[in-house]
C-alpha cells in the first residue's frame, strides 16, 4: 500500500531539509515545482499574446453564438 504525503515548501532551504530527510529515511518520493506568478506578472504575458487569423473578432463572436445549442428541446422520457 502506498500512502501520500503533500508538504508545500515556501523556499529552497526548506525543500532540501524536507528532502535530504526523506532520502535519508530511505522513502520513496516525488517532487515537482510549481512557480505562481504575480498579477503583474500574468498581465505581462497576456500582453505578449498576438492573435492573426483571416476572421474578425466580430465574426468571431458570431460563430460561437452561432454554435451555441441553449435553446430548450423536446426530450421524450
Amino acid at each position: 500500500m502506498i500512502h501520500t504525503i503533500t508538504i508545500k515548501t515556501q523556499d529552497e532551504k526548506e525543500f532540501e531539509q524536507i528532502k535530504g530527510l526523506a532520502q535519508s529515511l530511505g522513502v520513496l518520493f516525488e517532487e515537482s515545482h510549481k512557480s505562481h506568478l504575480s498579477k503583474e506578472e500574468q498581465m505581462q504575458l497576456l500582453n505578449q499574446l498576438h492573435w492573426e487569423g483571416d476572421e474578425t473578432g466580430d465574426e468571431l463572436n458570431a460563430m460561437i453564438y452561432g454554435a451555441r445549442q441553449s435553446s430548450s428541446r423536446n426530450v421524450e422520457f
